[in-house]
């Protein structure tokens, strides 16, 4: 029976009493009715007291957690009445956008220190306040509740997209290619030193007159070839689902993006992410320990581009020329995303499409074929499975 029902049910009763003792005077109906008006005064004594004597602590709250972590929240809990009570309740504020709070009820002798754990779950990527937001107390009689803000400060949450292991896209510096055509004339016109001819050493490095001095071939060398950069592309256009669909597919989305990033940093190439969405920005790093500029921008990055995907790629067509490899990274797969893939693959850029879905329709898998026979490495993973601990299967 909830509290409503029975503080009326009482209340009933005690009416109808008093009503019975003044019409016929018996006093048995004066001594029941007294009786529940006790209990309901006993009731609201205890209630206020314990709320305005109530004590409590929380620790365990961290500021910054991975997606799919739980927190261990411990609760010390302490007051200082003597009249009993059914129940303390603590409601609070957790990191979901589903059920962003949680109602947590203890029970706590006068005058002792009780501590109680809570685990908290972090689903999906986000910035959230945490902490204690409301304290309610019910009598022992379950009549009266009375609830107080506790007056603590909410702690700022940060669940952040998970970095799973992914294999790099390798790019080859020496392919055909306008990016790589531009760099090689670039460090032809910097010679850095001379050395010995070696076998297989182009004709046309040959220093010739220093050869004739010291009567032996001796080539220039050059600076060393900067290592082509990596464009990681995720579809940030507004996910249309149910809102926990959306939220997963979300989070797979950035995770993707994000592996694939650490994955080319850590394999030595530049990576640039541009995030074409209502506040477009694009985050830039050379080595693995700059992931966590993408790690935050990911974290905090709202799916509200105002343009397609297919818009989007069209935007990065003249940046093409100047990068060795391009991640695609979307929740939707159409004729068009797949050719633009293909068009990339056939213009010297390494290409890799990671589709998030769970589509296993004809027309969907020949897109996928279509583009690995066209040499684009295509692959689909489904939203639903746990896989940040496990590397991509990218097909060759």
């Amino acid at each position: 029976m909830s509290l409503n029902a029975r503080r009326g049910g009482v209340a009933l009763v005690a009416a109808t009493m008093l009503a019975a003792g003044l019409s016929t005077g018996v006093r048995l109906y004066y001594l029941v009715f007294f009786a529940l008006a006790a209990m309901a005064a006993l009731g609201l004594v205890s209630a206020v007291w314990t709320l305005f004597t109530l004590k409590f602590d929380i620790k365990g709250v961290r500021t910054r957690v991975e997606r799919g972590e739980r927190m261990m929240a411990v609760f010390t809990v302490r007051h200082g009445c003597l009249l009993p009570v059914s129940a303390i309740g603590i409601r609070l504020n957790v990191p979901s956008a589903l059920a962003p709070s949680q109602e947590v009820n203890v029970s706590c002798p006068p005058f002792a220190r009780r501590t109680f754990r809570q685990v908290i779950e972090c689903p999906h990527r986000g910035v959230y306040e945490a902490g204690v937001t409301r304290v309610s107390v019910t009598d022992v009689f379950s009549l009266v509740r009375l609830s107080r803000d506790p007056g603590t400060r909410l702690v700022k949450l940060e669940v952040l997209p998970r970095a799973g292991e992914a294999e790099p896209l390798r790019l080859n510096a020496v392919d055909q290619g306008p990016q790589n055509i531009r760099r090689a004339a670039e460090d032809n016109a910097s010679p850095a030193d001379v050395r010995a001819w070696r076998e297989g050493d182009e004709l046309k490095k040959v220093h010739w007159k220093l050869s004739l001095r010291k009567r032996e071939l001796m080539v220039r060398t050059y600076e060393e070839t900067a290592r082509p950069d990596t464009l990681i592309i995720p579809d940030l256009s507004e996910v249309t689902a149910l809102r926990d669909e959306q939220l997963t597919l979300e989070d797979c989305v950035c995770e993707a993006a994000l592996s694939a990033a650490l994955a080319q940093l850590r394999a030595g190439y530049p990576v640039r992410m541009p995030l074409v969405g209502a506040k477009p920005r694009e985050i830039a790093g050379q080595f693995p320990a700059d992931i966590a500029a993408f790690t935050d921008a990911l974290l905090r990055v709202a799916f509200d581009s105002p343009y397609g995907y297919e818009q989007v790629l069209t935007l990065m067509l003249a940046r093409f020329n100047r990068t060795g490899g391009a991640v695609l990274v979307t929740p939707r797969l159409t004729t068009r995303i797949a050719d633009m893939a293909m068009r990339m693959q056939q213009s010297g850029v390494a290409t890799r499409l990671i589709w998030i879905s769970d589509d296993d329709r004809e027309e969907s898998m020949t897109l996928i074929e279509r583009m690995k026979m066209g040499g684009v490495q295509a692959v689909r993973r489904e939203p639903w499975e746990d896989r940040a601990d496990e590397p991509e299967n990218v097909d060759r």
